[in-house]
């Protein structure tokens, strides 16, 4: 039990010892991969915001712009040809500008856009017949090359921006979608202007195409198998054009792509206002992303950006690296202290020693009886009694004392009283005592008088009832003060040297003491 108990003790201190060392390390390494995972995303989002913003700051100043117009009267339905040379320029300097509406509320409109060769406008009324619209194209000079007349059912007012605009102090910001009359996805931005003398409202709004501005998006990767996608709040996600089919938004039961499917499920699951990267495992590997909002405002355009680990393990690695020398070093360590323990403590680990349990001491006494007498285990047919004389001896008492003093001196040990040399069991009848509770009195005064009471607590005296016979079982662990076993005319100290108890010389005493400790 004893080398059990060190073989345990030194386990615990190397996984200790290993836990403090692969702890920090793996620690540290993940630790590392998320620092990195965070710089590659980072990066890139805000890479991608910074773009974004900058297309809203440039629109919300020109829209702004036509806004002030139109408050100040420069900007009016009735006049096309001052709308014309007031918008043409600034749809000419915008290229990602598709058209841009004037709409009062009584459903009157103005609808500006590109062609090949110059510019387009429509505008609609409603008269006493019905709604009608006038559609003109324009050089690029400037000049009317076309007109024609048609009845309408466009109503301005049923656009998804008119109404919400109306309510609006600040720029209004659609989701992005794909526009009907042309297969392209985009935005529209909307402010109302106010027209106190007229006691009405009209809105401006900007259709802003951000197919270029998404894919330039999904080009700023942080590394080579990185990815970056778009998707709105109700999870509809931004595919470019791919196989011939139009760039449009499309839900994520739809999109085939596991991997962003995985990345948008878990980052559902997460705080979706955290701002933290998560990973996923995919394919055998795992990935690391994030998602930020690409407009802080309504927060409704978001990009997400995916960095596969292989990707990141470089700064990893070389941090890894050091961790591993320090660890190596501790591991080193640790098995350094294991061998001094050994060769300190090697010696003590007696397999005989210390085989008695106390939960189960019957089978714990013929276990040590099978195994016989040794080092660490001694029997004695009585506690007081010369069988020979059958009467009881001085000499018998001071026999098992010596070999408890033996045993508290080297390494701790078992005695039986009640067992003969052969193993046989014969119990501490012979001994005369009146009942247990005597026998046990004169083994406590035995111990007081021959070697201290204040080392009592250094062994434990039981009685078991073994073939129901008395057998006396004196437990004794190592001492970390010399025993002297005392008599009235000398003092004596014994050490155990394989089964027998040995008495040492005064001249050997010292020195066994002070390379014992």
């Amino acid at each position: 039990m004893r080398t059990r108990r060190f073989a345990r003790d030194l386990i615990w201190i190397l996984v200790v010892l290993l836990a403090a060392v692969i702890g920090p390390v793996v620690y540290f390494s993940l630790q590392a991969q998320r620092d990195l995972s965070e710089k590659f995303i980072d990066g890139a989002a805000e890479l991608a915001v910074e773009t974004f913003q900058s297309m809203v700051q440039s629109m919300n100043g020109s829209i702004e712009m036509v806004r002030d117009w139109g408050a100040s009267g420069k900007a009016s339905l009735a006049d096309v040809h001052g709308l014309n040379g007031l918008l043409f320029p600034v749809l000419k300097r915008n290229p990602m500008l598709f058209g841009i509406s004037v709409t009062n509320t009584d459903g009157t409109s103005y609808y500006l856009t590109g062609n090949a060769e110059g510019w387009r406008t429509s505008e609609t009324t409603t008269t006493e017949s019905g709604r009608f619209s006038v559609q003109r194209v324009w050089d690029a000079g400037g000049q009317q090359v076309s007109e024609k007349k048609a009845p309408s059912q466009y109503d301005p007012r049923q656009r998804p921006w008119f109404l919400p605009t109306l309510s609006e102090q600040s720029v209004y910001w659609t989701d992005p979608y794909r526009f009907y009359n042309r297969k392209v996805v985009g935005i529209t931005a909307s402010v109302s202007v106010a027209h106190r003398s007229e006691n009405k409202q009209s809105v401006i709004a900007f259709d802003i195409l951000l197919d270029d501005l998404f894919r330039k998006i999904h080009r700023m990767a942080p590394s080579e198998n990185s990815r970056v996608f778009i998707f709105r709040r109700d999870a509809r996600l931004y595919m470019p054009v791919l196989d011939g089919a139009s760039p449009d938004f499309r839900s994520i039961g739809a999109v085939k792509d596991l991997l962003i499917k995985k990345m948008v499920a878990s980052w559902m699951a997460e705080d979706p206002k955290s701002g933290h990267v998560f990973s996923v495992r995919h394919e055998g590997g795992r990935w690391w992303g994030g998602v930020r909002p690409l407009e802080n405002a309504n927060r409704t355009i978001w990009v997400g950006v995916i960095v596969p680990e292989t990707d990141i393990t470089g700064g990893v690695s070389r941090r890894r690296t050091i961790l591993g020398g320090v660890g190596l070093f501790v591991v080193l360590c640790a098995g350094g202290l294991a061998f001094w323990m050994i060769r300190r403590y090697g010696h003590s680990l007696d397999d005989y020693a210390d085989l008695y349990d106390r939960n189960d001491p019957e089978a714990s006494i013929r276990r040590l009886i099978s195994i016989g007498e040794g080092r660490a285990v001694e029997f004695k047919s009585t506690m007081r009694m010369n069988l020979h004389t059958n009467k009881p001896g001085k000499e018998i008492e001071m026999a098992w004392l010596k070999a408890v003093a033996a045993f508290m001196n080297t390494d701790g040990g078992t005695l039986l009283l009640g067992v003969t040399d052969s193993g046989g069991i014969s119990g501490l009848e012979s001994d005369g005592f009146a009942n247990e509770d005597k026998c046990m009195l004169h083994f406590k005064n035995l111990i007081n008088r021959h070697i201290g009471a204040e080392l009592s607590k250094y062994m434990h005296f039981n009685i078991v009832r073994v073939d129901e016979k008395m057998v006396g079982v004196v437990v004794c662990s190592r001492s970390v003060q010399p025993v002297f076993l005392k008599t009235p005319k000398s003092e004596g100290f014994f050490i155990r040297n394989g089964p027998s108890s040995e008495a040492l010389p005064v001249s050997k005493v010292l020195t066994y003491i002070r390379h014992r400790e």
